[in-house]
């Protein structure tokens, strides 16, 4: 009983009203200058709309991989395409002008203006330019022009796929990748998960997102348990908590409640983050493999769009543990706020703008240590950071409680 007083004193404590009310309102202003950008762009312009518009056709048409046979069936989609681009061009009076009366015509007179508009020094006609945006924009052209990349993509692939049927070493050769990789590059060559199509934008807005969605749920958790401990000391509790066997041992609460606060407080900003973002409707492509014909990125392990998901939410709530218990930690020896804030904005640093960036760009794919390393990262080392850190924030709080048991006032 006197047990659960303590944990109910240490909870209101931590919610605290002000801090409170100040992250909410530094989360709104974080949200819309950061994370917001990656909803409102999540199609970040036609040929983007135009890739996850044919995704969407060919997921309930298909199923989660392009197989030969179908992919016959883009030639005759493709024909249809153009039909349909040659019909709003009869809507267009100053295209038939121009003699423009095909996709390809159209494309003969949109390279030669390019080329003309390079050879007079880039002095643009906003005449053919207002032409040329009219039919882009009020015809179907992106569609044909994302649909023809995907159709030459798939190609390619097709005839990098005989290529190692032949050669089952043919990638050992590629001085570019580690064993590792090879060995992954050589596996997906033989399956049918390289013919996939999650369109491009949605994992690049996953990537983006994840990161800010990381990145605050640190700061989130290290400003609202960083007070907690501080008022100990501000107040002179801890004398006479010391002064009794149950009080010597109330750090322990501490760090359960905070581990319990944070828990709840991710999972809060999780959901939160996750309302306006599934609103994109990213969910069509849960059962998608992560390889795709869309993009170049190649991913070490063979799962779905939806257990990516999750994975990505579990690394997130690890990272904020590691920063709960390390928040704590330092908390502890801080005299008053300032000292406590000296070391915050470090921590923050180091976990959220640092580690928590790292972790989410491109998490279980194949990428360097950092941006232009000369080093490549291994499987699965998003998962060991997270560990190393959750370990790191466990072990010194586990030295903390043994210290503070035998302390002397």
């Amino acid at each position: 009983m006197i047990k659960m007083e303590i944990w109910k004193w240490e909870l209101r404590k931590i919610a605290n009203l002000g801090v409170l009310a100040a992250i909410v309102l530094l989360g709104i202003v974080y949200y819309y200058m950061f994370p917001s950008f990656y909803i409102q762009y999540f199609r970040n312009g036609p040929n983007e709309e135009a890739e996850f518009a044919l995704s969407a056709e060919w997921a309930s048409k298909y199923g989660v991989t392009m197989e030969s046979s179908e992919r016959a069936e883009l030639d005759v989609q493709l024909a249809e395409e153009r039909a349909d681009f040659q019909e709003g061009l009869l809507q267009i009076p100053e295209a038939l002008a121009a003699g423009i009366s095909d996709y390809d015509s159209f494309c003969t007179y949109k390279d030669n203006y390019y080329e003309q508009t390079m050879a007079s020094g880039s002095v643009a006609d906003m005449d053919q330019e207002r032409l040329l945006s009219r039919i882009m924009n009020g015809t179907n052209y992106y569609r044909i022009q994302t649909l023809e990349g995907f159709m030459n993509a798939y190609d390619i692939m097709v005839e990098m796929a005989a290529v190692a049927a032949v050669n089952e070493n043919a990638s050992d050769e590629d001085d570019r990748y580690t064993a590792a990789m090879r060995h992954r590059e050589n596996g997906l060559m033989q399956s049918q998960h390289i013919y996939g199509f999650l369109p491009g934008c949605v994992w690049d807005s996953t990537r983006e997102y994840g990161k800010d969605l990381a990145v605050w749920c640190v700061l989130c958790n290290v400003l609202l348990l960083s007070p907690a401990l501080v008022r100990d000391r501000m107040y002179r509790t801890r004398p006479m908590q010391w002064s009794s066997c149950r009080g010597r041992s109330v750090l322990r609460v501490q760090i359960g409640v905070a581990c319990v606060v944070t828990f709840v407080v991710t999972m809060g900003n999780i959901i939160l983050y996750g309302i306006p973002f599934l609103r994109q409707n990213p969910l069509i492509f849960k059962d998608f493999g992560l390889e795709s014909l869309w993009s170049g990125a190649t991913p070490w392990f063979d799962w779905t769009y939806g257990m990516y998901l999750l994975a990505l939410a579990a690394l997130i709530v690890s990272l904020s543990m590691a920063a709960a218990l390390l928040t704590v930690f330092l908390s502890q020896y801080s005299a008053n706020y300032i000292p406590m804030l000296l070391k915050a904005l470090p921590l923050f640093v180091v976990l959220g703008a640092m580690a928590g960036s790292w972790l989410m760009d491109g998490s279980f794919y194949f990428r360097k240590l950092w941006q232009n390393a000369p080093v490549w990262g291994f499987c699965g080392m998003e998962v060991v950071l997270a560990f190393a850190l959750l370990v790191c924030g466990i072990v010194l709080c586990a030295y903390a409680v043994r210290r503070q048991r035998w302390a002397e006032l």
